[in-house]
């Protein structure tokens, strides 16, 4: 993985839901980061990473930081439990493998 240094990404994940309880998706997503910077945005209420991931693709020599959306979404389960599932297509198929 001598890439990962060329993997950087930017995203942003809003505060209530890493404050939840059920955040089992992005645990697994955190697992395969490496977080370079974490910074709150007090008028969003969001955190903004900045992070190495074999997730990410690889940026190009003069391309600035990439930044992918995540949408993080509360799925309610029969039990009463709400998940969390992160919709981000490029990341999700690499995060899912």
């Amino acid at each position: 993985m001598s890439d990962l240094i060329n993997r950087i990404g930017k995203f942003n994940i809003q505060r209530d839901l890493i404050r939840g309880d059920n955040n089992e998706d992005l645990l697994k997503l955190f697992a395969k980061t490496i977080i370079m910077r974490a910074e709150y945005k007090y008028t969003k209420d969001v955190i903004e990473y900045t992070a190495l991931s074999p997730l990410f693709r690889v940026r190009e020599a003069a391309e600035t930081i990439p930044e992918y959306r995540l949408e993080c979404k509360s799925v309610y389960s029969d039990d009463g439990n709400v998940d969390i599932e992160i919709i981000a297509e490029e990341i999700r198929q690499r995060l899912n493998a």
